[in-house]
């Protein structure tokens, strides 16, 4: 009995001090935002590292030196499969593309080695005096019921379809306070 009663005054406290997230705060300008992290993934697989490379060479000669001999009638026994002319024309992606080339910062068709994200630059919610900031693109929370549906709404204001996206969950990925200038 007497630790049911320690934690309800425990927990009246929190409630009294703290209050729940659905409790409207004491600053009325305090306005929850919502941002995505918008990520394209690499696309060819990146050039591997020549140390990287060196070991690999190594590695499969030394399999190759120390490989178990098999017996030559159990190596042909795949040879008694029917065998299909079958010749696939296989030409690799460039890895540099015109938009390397020319420098283009805005394309999805660059760096396709590496991971890009989506920036945008302009005024944001928490920029002091409307100064223009590279940001994530950012909404505030209104009328959407949940805070996952105010960041696709935010990410489908500025690429417009969200068929080929992905968010990775419902909750935040993370929070951050600003205080007001």
């Amino acid at each position: 009995m007497q630790r049911m009663t320690s934690y309800a005054r425990l927990t009246r406290s929190l409630v009294i001090e703290r209050g729940f997230c659905t409790s409207k705060s004491k600053n009325s300008n305090d306005k929850i935002v919502a941002s995505v992290v918008f990520e394209r993934l690499p696309v060819v697989i990146p050039k591997i590292d020549p140390s990287v490379y060196a070991f690999q060479e190594f590695s499969f000669r030394w399999r190759q030196q120390y490989r178990r001999e098999y017996p030559e009638a159990f190596l042909k026994k795949s040879d008694s499969r029917g065998k299909g002319d079958y010749q696939i024309e296989f030409e690799p992606a460039p890895r540099i593309t015109e938009a390397d080339k020319s420098n283009n910062k805005r394309s999805l068709q660059r760096a396709l080695d590496r991971r890009l994200y989506l920036l945008l630059y302009g005024p944001t919610f928490a920029s002091p005096s409307g100064k223009s900031v590279w940001h994530f693109p950012e909404k505030v929370y209104a009328s959407e019921q949940t805070l996952r549906e105010c960041a696709e709404s935010a990410l489908k204001s500025v690429i417009g379809d969200l068929s080929h996206t992905y968010f990775v969950g419902n909750a935040p990925m993370g929070t951050y306070g600003y205080t007001s200038c």
